[in-house]
C-alpha cells in the first residue's frame, strides 16, 4: 500500500513528497510498537504523529474533493 501510494501519489506530484515521508514514519514506529517489546514511543512522539496523521488525512480530503471524488 505505501509502495502505490508513493507510485500514485508522490511520483506524479499529486501530493507532496513529506506526505510520503510521514506515512513511512508513522508505519516504521507502528512496526516497532507491534513487534519489539522494548520499544517505548514517548508522549511527544505519539503526539507528533497523530498531528501529521491529521494533516495527512485532511490533505487527502482536499484532494478528492477538488477531484469531485468524495
Amino acid at each position: 500500500m505505501i509502495s502505490a501510494f508513493g507510485k500514485h501519489f508522490i511520483k506524479t506530484d499529486i501530493l507532496a513528497k513529506e506526505m510520503s515521508r510521514e506515512l513511512n514514519r508513522a508505519f516504521e514506529k507502528r512496526q516497532l510498537g507491534d513487534y519489539d517489546h522494548t520499544f517505548v514511543i514517548t508522549k511527544v512522539e505519539a503526539e507528533g504523529i497523530l498531528k501529521n496523521g491529521k494533516k495527512f488525512v485532511d490533505k487527502i480530503i482536499q484532494y478528492l474533493n477538488k477531484e469531485k471524488r468524495l
